[in-house]
């Protein structure tokens, strides 16, 4: 058996050559694997991110606002007030209306016939001698522009613009659309009586609105003559030329439907003619709003129900106040008092005017300021700007919590949720691929 030698201090002992030996397959194998299932992770990660989107769907309730009060207008306004007019007049209307009945049909047409005038030489005026002895005499021509006969009878009176006070001779009676010539004299002696020009003749004892329609008409001088002097023998009288069929004397029962239906008619004309007035007298009338109030003053009728006719005559008097005023500043301060009543946090809807109702409360025309009473509703509804409405608030959240926070907010009406794809069941982390829209 060899002894080794022991080493010499300082020596180092050299062993047989080493080479590297190479790294089993299986390594790289795994290591490739770990890479690639990393890398499709993330892949899977980023699609699920960009993927995954949700649809929020918010409607939320509408509340009411109700405004009642008052707006002034006044020609020169002050603070508080908006620009307008107030205009005032009275209006009177007569026309005559045939008698409809129970049939709902006229009895007979109403025709109106045009009088031929008279023309009569002027006569000379004699100089009275005696104021006391002399009374004016003339002739006259009662002319009857209604649809029905008129029966004047002896000494009916006949008065002048000027209040004079004459009578007929004698008793006639004047056709429809005709007329009819007659003497007639001064209810007093005096020369102050005498007429020297063609003069027109109310006749005082008709009912007021037939007035309009059968009165008398001078067409020449009236003379001075002796109290026990005879009348003078009048003119014929030319028989009028017909310009229709002559109205049967048969007519039927008015009824109350009869007088609603003309006094209607009347009042819708006479507004129809006040509003056209009051217009006139306003700058710019066409671009304003207006509020009319309305006070019937007197209406009357010359015919009660139950009496046999075929036309009667109804007349009306109005007094109609008008108070124009501007548009936009009406609607700007119907707006303005709406939103004060708005609570905070609330957004005011838009207003279009339509749910206003405007009336005439008071006026004074001749100080030209009104007052009027506003009543206007509008809605409103919380505002989108929230900070309960913001998408950070649902952001992660699953489906069921999210749809509860937004369910509680005082305000919302509904929630719906949509995510996608819809497997996930709950919101994405990322406020970008949240859609919410608010109702």
């Amino acid at each position: 058996m060899q002894t080794l030698r022991p080493r010499r201090p300082g020596t180092v002992h050299i062993s047989a050559p080493s080479f590297p030996v190479g790294a089993r397959p299986s390594v790289y194998r795994k290591i490739a694997y770990t890479f690639i299932g990393l890398t499709v992770v993330v892949i899977l990660g980023v699609l699920w991110l960009t993927s995954v989107r949700a649809d929020v769907t918010v409607k939320l309730r509408h509340d009411s606002v109700h405004l009642d009060g008052v707006v002034e207008v006044a020609r020169t306004p002050q603070s508080g007030q908006i620009p307008g007019r107030v205009v005032k007049g009275t209006y009177t209307k007569t026309r005559e209306f045939s008698v409809l009945g129970q049939a709902g049909q006229p009895a007979n047409p109403v025709v109106t016939n045009t009088p031929t005038p008279v023309v009569t030489t002027p006569a000379p005026v004699p100089a009275p001698v005696d104021d006391s002895n002399i009374v004016a005499r003339g002739t006259v021509r009662i002319i009857n522009t209604y649809s029905k006969k008129q029966v004047l009878v002896k000494t009916t009176r006949l008065l002048t613009p000027d209040n004079k006070l004459y009578r007929i001779d004698a008793t006639v009676t004047v056709p429809p659309g005709g007329e009819v010539t007659v003497a007639a004299y001064a209810d007093k002696p005096g020369s102050a009586y005498v007429l020297t020009a063609p003069t027109k003749f109310t006749i005082p004892g008709l009912f007021v609105d037939l007035q309009k329609f059968i009165y008398a008409q001078s067409d020449a001088a009236f003379t001075g003559v002796a109290k026990n002097a005879p009348a003078p023998a009048p003119a014929p009288t030319p028989a009028p030329a017909p310009t229709g069929t002559t109205k049967p004397k048969n007519g039927q029962a008015v009824t109350q439907d009869d007088i609603d239906r003309a006094e209607k008619s009347l009042t819708d004309e006479v507004l129809n003619d006040a509003m056209k007035d009051l217009a006139s007298q306003v700058d710019n009338s066409s671009n304003m709003d207006v509020v009319y109030v309305v006070n019937v003053v007197s209406k009357s009728n010359n015919a009660t129900v139950g009496q046999v006719t075929d036309s009667f005559l109804s007349s009306i008097k109005l007094d109609v106040t008008a108070v124009y005023y501007s548009k936009d500043d009406m609607s700007a301060l119907v707006r303005s008092k709406l939103k004060d009543r708005v609570p905070d946090g609330r957004e005011f809807l838009p207003f279009t005017g339509g749910a206003v109702t405007y009336a005439l409360e008071s006026a004074d025309p001749k100080a030209e300021v009104a007052t009027i009473r506003v009543t206007a509703d509008a809605d409103y509804r919380l505002s989108p700007t929230s900070p309960l409405l913001q998408k950070s608030v649902i952001a992660g959240k699953s489906v069921d919590e999210a749809k509860s926070l937004l369910s509680s907010i005082d305000g919302v009406e509904s929630v719906n949720i949509t995510v996608h794809p819809s497997w996930i069941s709950g919101l994405p982390a990322l406020k970008d691929r949240i859609n919410l829209d608010i109702q």
